[in-house]
């Protein structure tokens, strides 16, 4: 098989494509790393690939507008499906059939394969499209493979307890340098089609999306500065669309001593060096217990933020129901220093299934492998293997053109690689190729 993935987030999807690279690697394949200079301005005219793998389908919608000249290797993995755990799915309805759905009738009717995470995400399919059902592939959570985890781990060599804080305020702190201004307009309501994060919450605009962002950034910083840095080591991970800088200059202006996660360092490997979560309400939970961690959510410690939570946000995530929510700042100082923070097993369990497919997802990897000529059967004939092989050689030759000369622009102007904005080039390839260490091929 030749593949081509497109890595939106580095930090959340460069551990994936890694993995994937050497899993095909060891049964004869190739893949091809893509970012969004390279998919959205390239891929279509290099289509050599016998599966082209994007995280939704709006991507797929730009990369090839034409609803007349559309092609069949195309499949949808996104690359966050377990946001959307709240009860209607409607946010994840919009990532595989389209905002409007109707409009985009020809992409979502001509996508090759559809790789679900969770066993619960059949459902928009069984409700609205069970047609495509043939088409559908319970695959779990890609980044929760055994393939993708960090064989470097120093849980043994750490000296204090760490406590992680998931950072997730990319409206006060956007990645791509926006203003406040900004983020305002590209949020609010008025004038737009309603978004899906909207829907179902007809009193709430996007003033409410930055007041819950603010209470959970005081609360985080007062609970930072609360405890004793003599006792414990801080580490901060920014969400992938937050801008970094933030959280440094902060460290220097408040004199607080944390560690801020390399920003294109896998939620994973982070993960792995962390004793303690403290977390807004996030979709990051579902990793942090499927590999064990504890985890204290911060979203109960003023009660008028529940005014202000959108009916389809991670806020409303079901598996928050089984998390440690304390009341006031004292409590949750209390859990870290006893170390005593309980979790709902049961209800934790049932939504690492239906979410993440947990019965299955430590396999993701090899599983995608699999669905992708059950799903497209003429990858196993590859008729023009050899004309392939030198029009994917062509793609990368231009892409990497492309990318050395907005690599060296951004050098020029100062421009900082962050969240979807990297460069793909050979220094980055080698990188990714080293996210996964470990021998894939010996398994086999």
């Amino acid at each position: 098989m030749l593949v081509y993935f497109h890595i939106d987030e580095l930090a959340r999807d460069a551990v994936v494509a890694s993995a994937l690279k050497k899993e095909l690697e060891a049964i004869g394949g190739r893949l091809v790393y893509g970012n969004r200079l390279m998919t959205h301005h390239i891929l279509r005219y290099f289509n050599a690939f016998d599966a082209i793998i994007l995280s939704s389908l709006s991507h797929y919608v730009d990369v090839f507008p034409d609803p007349n000249n559309l092609p069949d290797n195309v499949f949808i993995l996104q690359t966050e499906a377990i946001g959307q755990a709240t009860k209607t799915l409607r946010r994840m309805y919009g990532k595989y059939f389209g905002d409007d759905a109707q409009r985009c009738e020809p992409w979502h009717r001509t996508v090759a394969g559809f790789l679900l995470w969770g066993h619960a995400h059949t459902r928009p399919f069984q409700e609205y499209y069970p047609a495509y059902l043939s088409k559908v592939r319970v695959v779990g959570h890609p980044r929760l493979s055994t393939s993708c985890l960090n064989s470097k781990a120093d849980s043994k060599t750490r000296q204090k307890p760490v406590i992680g804080f998931v950072s997730r305020f990319n409206l006060l702190s956007p990645y791509d340098g926006r203003t406040p201004f900004e983020s305002v307009l590209s949020s609010m309501r008025f004038g737009k089609k309603v978004f899906p994060l909207f829907e179902n919450s007809p009193d709430r605009d996007v003033e409410d999306l930055f007041f819950t962002e603010v209470i959970d950034f005081r609360k985080t910083i007062e609970i930072m500065s609360s405890l004793d840095p003599e006792k414990y080591d801080f580490h901060v991970r920014p969400h992938p669309r937050e801008n970094r800088q933030g959280w440094i200059r902060l460290a220097e202006k408040l004199k607080l001593n944390f560690k801020v996660s390399q920003w294109d360092e896998p939620f994973s490997h982070w993960l792995q060096n962390v004793d303690v979560v403290v977390t807004p309400p996030s979709t990051s939970l579902y990793d942090v217990f499927f590999h064990g961690k504890k985890a204290i959510v911060t979203s109960d410690l003023v009660p008028t933020r529940a005014n202000h939570v959108l009916t389809e946000s991670d806020d409303n995530n079901q598996i928050l129901e089984g998390t440690c929510r304390p009341k006031t700042v004292e409590e949750v100082l209390g859990r870290i220093d006893s170390m005593d923070v309980p979790s709902d097993k049961a209800i934790v369990d049932q939504c690492l299934y239906e979410q993440v497919a947990a019965d299955i997802a430590a396999d993701s990897i090899r599983n995608i492998l699999k669905a992708l000529p059950e799903l497209r059967p003429a990858i196993r004939q590859s008729p023009q293997q050899n004309r392939n092989r030198l029009l994917a050689n062509a793609f990368l030759f231009v892409s990497l053109g492309a990318s050395y000369l907005r690599w060296l622009r951004g050098r020029f102007i100062g421009r900082v690689e962050q969240g979807a904005l990297f460069d793909m080039t050979l220094k980055r390839m080698r990188w990714i190729n080293r996210l996964t260490l470990r021998d894939l091929g010996s398994a086999h």
